[in-house]
């Protein structure tokens, strides 16, 4: 058996674990044996976790058969390897959407069409930038984080399993029991300014806005506006200090705690005092 055969097998195999019963053949339409999108996907990992290969996600999503675009497949990349904008596996760009040269999508990655990621970014495994959002450069976005319409400014952070939201009133039908389309609600999104860290798990309300530098707390849900260097944590989420460009926390002196910068008080907001010249 060749290799060929050898993957056609291993996706029939694959077939049978989620379709038990079955017995499916090379030329087995997807459809008479009720795979859905999900039953796709699910298939799509099964195989790449037989065959240690990445799955490019269009793979099975737009196959009729088992055997259906398996030359697609890498059979020579591991499946966590990354790979530049422009190559269609292993994270893709609907239609419409606007990505940033040098922007590296890794596996299962999705950038909505209307959707715009700037350049150098990072978008980590399964993490989804929904339509509406803007993302600017250098941009890393964690795994399985969800983006939705935000605006994203550079040099931020969102970490994995982030949440960014932007519908205030979510349901999945109309009054009249229809179901909801985008012109059934209205957006609220938030804004994410340069700089600033989502912290792992963290939930980001509808409307609300997150200053430069800004660091939010893992498993946080953040419910009203952060302040430029405002560190905050809990759910609700409150703020319990401020925290420094290069991500450290301050002391009462508003000193960094790791790097030479300083800061002052301007209000309710952090400006600079002292920040450390570069070397030439």
């Amino acid at each position: 058996m060749n290799a060929a055969d050898r993957l056609v097998e291993q996706v029939l195999d694959a077939v049978r674990k989620i379709r038990p019963g079955t017995a499916p053949e090379p030329d087995t339409d997807f459809r008479d044996l009720g795979l859905d999108s999900l039953d796709r996907l699910t298939l799509a990992v099964a195989v790449e976790r037989a065959t240690g290969l990445a799955v490019p996600g269009p793979a099975f999503s737009d196959a009729a058969t088992p055997a259906d675009r398996l030359p697609a497949t890498d059979r020579s990349a591991p499946a966590h390897q990354e790979h530049d904008v422009g190559s269609p596996e292993p994270g893709w760009p609907d239609p419409g959407a606007s990505v940033g040269e040098g922007t590296r999508l890794w596996h299962q990655s999705q950038i909505a069409g209307g959707a715009v990621v700037g350049a150098g970014c990072t978008l980590g495994k399964g993490s989804f930038i929904g339509a509406g959002s803007t993302i600017g450069d250098r941009v890393k976005i964690g795994n399985y984080a969800g983006v939705f319409g935000a605006d994203v400014g550079d040099e931020a952070m969102i970490c994995p399993g982030a949440l960014v939201l932007e519908d205030p009133a979510p349901r999945a039908t109309t009054p009249d029991g229809q179901r909801k389309s985008p012109e059934d609600w209205t957006r609220h999104p938030v804004t994410i300014a340069a700089g600033a860290t989502i912290g792992a798990a963290a939930v980001i309300a509808p409307g609300v806005s997150v200053g430069p530098h800004a660091l939010v707390a893992l498993g946080a849900v953040v419910m009203r506006d952060v302040p430029a260097h405002g560190l905050v944590i809990g759910n609700p989420a409150r703020q319990v200090g401020w925290v420094c460009r290069c991500g450290h926390t301050l002391d009462a002196a508003l000193r960094c705690t790791t790097c030479p910068r300083t800061y002052r008080r301007d209000g309710d907001e952090l400006a600079a005092e002292h920040q450390p010249v570069p070397l030439e």
